[in-house]
Parts: structure tokens; C-alpha cells; sequence
């Protein structure tokens, strides 16, 4: 299986690191080769090789922050143009506003045939229905594992473990970040300084609104209600109420009854109704997810014949993401 990267980020990193290591592997157990011939990358430079490219001399190459730019796609067509790309990791940037550039990618990719993986939440949220829709038409794969918990293996459980089960309700700690400051403000230290420490730990962009707000928690309510529903909910119809406003008298208030408070992300099926927000709560120390600190995510599902099931994992990191993107490839090689 031939292979094209576009993005060459943390996540495209992980996921080349741990190719590099599994290579064989996927030779032997699936009796396919995985070929990474052709790369785009708009600050690191363009790669291309129907051969294969060298992965221990572009890893030496990032290593060293050197541009990876031979111009052998200076004037190629966009990857989902190169006939002999079978699949294409799209690791770009994307917002909230369109899901572009990764929108377009992924739909020009899947209208020429190609499967697709890609790590960006937005053009899932906004776009799931009509990218799915071109997946079906032209017989390829959509994966998005790595959209809602990283590399955890959110879809693959509710996929395969739990079909047939009905699920009634999704509760979850979706943003790290988040959680991590809130972790944080419950040890005594203010919303700044903690935003702060997420900053210069990672954790945090320099402009984090999406986490601090609850955008991205909402937009992965709204990827998994395409995912677990089928149900285009449209991020304006989910209830959003972020941590930037919780005051130390708030989380003083919860620690006296014993409850942590934490920014959930939720849907609940009532008869055909689907009810969705994203929102501060206090928990008690009954409640499973009222535990989980850090940057660590989590996921309760409440099925009709299992009951309830929980799965938590990082909510970020490059072997983590690129982890999500390495389980989606061998998906699709499964599949196809």
C-alpha cells in the first residue's frame, strides 16, 4: 500500500516513528508492504518517491529541523492527483469555522479514489455526512480513530466489541487540557497559572480558547453522535459552557463535599431524541470519570445488555495520535 502524508506534524511523526518500527511486522502478519512515497508539508517541504522514501533519512532530517524539500513534487499535482497513492494520512491544520484546508483535502482524496485517516476534528465535525457519503461512492475508508481520544481506540471498541449492543449514553473528559487545568485549580492554583504551566508543558496552544471554552470537547460530541447515532447534530445545536469561567469558591464548594469538578462532554438517547452538551460538573467519588486528573481522557459508555463500560487513555502525545493513524492504516488493509 502506497501512502501520502500531507502535514508533518507531531502527529504524521509518531505514526512515521512507529512504522519505522513495524514495517516488518505489517509485511509478515498482512502480507502487504507499506510504501510512504510522497509527502506535503507547507513549512517542511515536499517529498516524493514511487519507490519509497528512505524513513530513516527523513527522520534524521526532522531531527535536525532540516527542510526535507528535493522539489520532486515542486510542480506535481496535489497528492490525491498521484495515481499510485493508494491511501492519504491527512494531518493538517483545520478550524472549527470550515474544517479547511483539511476539508477540501479530504474531499478532493476520496473523490479521487483514495482511502483517508486523518487526526482533524474539524472537517469530521462539520462534514462527516457528505465526506462519508463520498467514501461509499468511491469505495474507500474514512477513519478518524485518532479525532475523539487520540490513540485509544474509541471507534474500534464501539465498532467492533459493542456491535449489536444498543448505546444509550456517552459521558466523557474529551480535552486534556481541560483537565489538566482544573486538576490543577483543585490543588490551589489559579486558572492563569495553570493555563500557563499547560502552555509550557504542551498541553495548551498558545491561543486556547477551543480547549478552555469547550469547543473541542463540542466538536467531538459531535463526532461521536455521527458515530455512535448517525445523527448530524451541527455544533450549534450542543449546549457549551467552557472552564474559563469557574471560580476558586466553585471548586472550594465541590472539594467540602468531596465532589472534583470536570468539563464533561455528553449525549443521551431518549427515544429518537439526542440530547448533547458540553459542561462544568461537580462529581462525586462514585461517579468513575470524577477521578481521572491530568491530561488523561476518558470515555463511559452505558450500553442495554453490557451496562456500563469505561476506557481511558492519553489525550495526547506523538506516539499516542500516531498510534491512531497506524491502527486506521492497518484498518483499511484489513478491509480493502
Amino acid at each position: 500500500m502506497n501512502i501520502g502524508i500531507i502535514g508533518l506534524g507531531t502527529v504524521s511523526r509518531g505514526f512515521l516513528e512507529i512504522l519505522q518500527e513495524k514495517t516488518k511486522w505489517v509485511s509478515q502478519k498482512f502480507e502487504t508492504d507499506i510504501k510512504v512515497v510522497a509527502i506535503k508539508d507547507i513549512m517542511k517541504g515536499n517529498m516524493y518517491n514511487p519507490k519509497g522514501i528512505d524513513i530513516d533519512i527523513l527522520l534524521q532530517k526532522l531531527d535536525k529541523e532540516e527542510n526535507i524539500n528535493d522539489d520532486s513534487l515542486k510542480n506535481e499535482h496535489p497528492l490525491s492527483k498521484i495515481e499510485d497513492i493508494d491511501l492519504i494520512i491527512e494531518a493538517s491544520y483545520s478550524d472549527y469555522k470550515t474544517g479547511d484546508p483539511a476539508y477540501t483535502f479530504i474531499k478532493d482524496a476520496l473523490s479521487n479514489g483514495k482511502h483517508v485517516v486523518t487526526t482533524n476534528k474539524g472537517p469530521v465535525a462539520l462534514h462527516y455526512t457528505e465526506l462519508n457519503k463520498l467514501a461509499i461512492q468511491n469505495n474507500v475508508s474514512l477513519r478518524y480513530e485518532g479525532t475523539v481520544l487520540s490513540g485509544t481506540p474509541t471507534f474500534s471498541l464501539i465498532e467492533e466489541c459493542l456491535a449489536g449492543d444498543d448505546i444509550t449514553e456517552i459521558r466523557g473528559i474529551l480535552n486534556g487540557t481541560s483537565n489538566y487545568i482544573l486538576s490543577k485549580m483543585a490543588g490551589g492554583e489559579s486558572f492563569e497559572n495553570a493555563l500557563g504551566v499547560a502552555q509550557q508543558k504542551g498541553y495548551a496552544e498558545a491561543d486556547p480558547t477551543n480547549d478552555v471554552k469547550g469547543y473541542d470537547a463540542r466538536g467531538k460530541v459531535a463526532i461521536l453522535s455521527h458515530k455512535v447515532f448517525g445523527v448530524d447534530l451541527g455544533l450549534n445545536s450542543i449546549s457549551t459552557k467552557g472552564i474559563d469561567a469557574i471560580s476558586k469558591k466553585e471548586l472550594d464548594a465541590a472539594k467540602k463535599e468531596g465532589k472534583n469538578i470536570r468539563l464533561i462532554g455528553s449525549l443521551k438517547k431518549t427515544g429518537n431524541t439526542i440530547e448533547a452538551k458540553v459542561q462544568p460538573e461537580a462529581l462525586g467519588q462514585d461517579d468513575a470519570l470524577s477521578n481521572i486528573d491530568g491530561v488523561t481522557n476518558a470515555i463511559e459508555i452505558s450500553t442495554v445488555y453490557l451496562g456500563k463500560i469505561m476506557i481511558t487513555g492519553p489525550g495526547a502525545g506523538k506516539l499516542e495520535t500516531g498510534y491512531s493513524v497506524f491502527s486506521d492504516v492497518l484498518s483499511v488493509i484489513k478491509n480493502f
